[in-house]
């Protein structure tokens, strides 16, 4: 797995996210071999008392040339009062993110060839 931080904010450290939070990166880092690093921080912030305690994971997600951000604020989401579902949620949301990206430079890279075989 390359370079994996993963802080906890406002709760108690658990083994059993770190190891989720793990098992999920070396998993997306797998799908996309460009990934240089993942930055994970996992909150429980103190919401409203009528909406429960919340789950909050961010990520940031290094890829060459850019970060991208996954601030996944589900204030109004309830399954979130599960932290594994708030994770598992965030890391979905990373995989499209980045899946698009990897797509378009994909997609660049080809035209790109095109337009050289073209020209010669």
């Amino acid at each position: 797995m390359k370079g994996l931080a993963i802080s906890f904010r406002d709760i108690e450290h658990s083994d059993g996210i770190e190891t989720s939070i793990r098992e999920k990166a070396t998993k997306l880092t797998s799908t996309f071999d460009d990934i240089t690093g993942i930055r994970a921080v996992v909150a429980m912030p103190h919401n409203h008392s009528y909406k429960g305690r919340l789950a909050h994971v961010s990520l940031e997600v290094g890829l060459p040339g850019e970060t991208v951000a996954i601030t996944h604020d589900n204030h109004d989401n309830s399954d979130h009062e599960d932290m594994y579902v708030a994770v598992r949620d965030a890391f979905e949301k990373a995989q499209r993110k980045i899946r698009k990206i990897h797509e378009k430079r994909v997609d660049r890279n080809r035209r790109a060839t095109t337009v050289v075989a073209q020209a010669t």
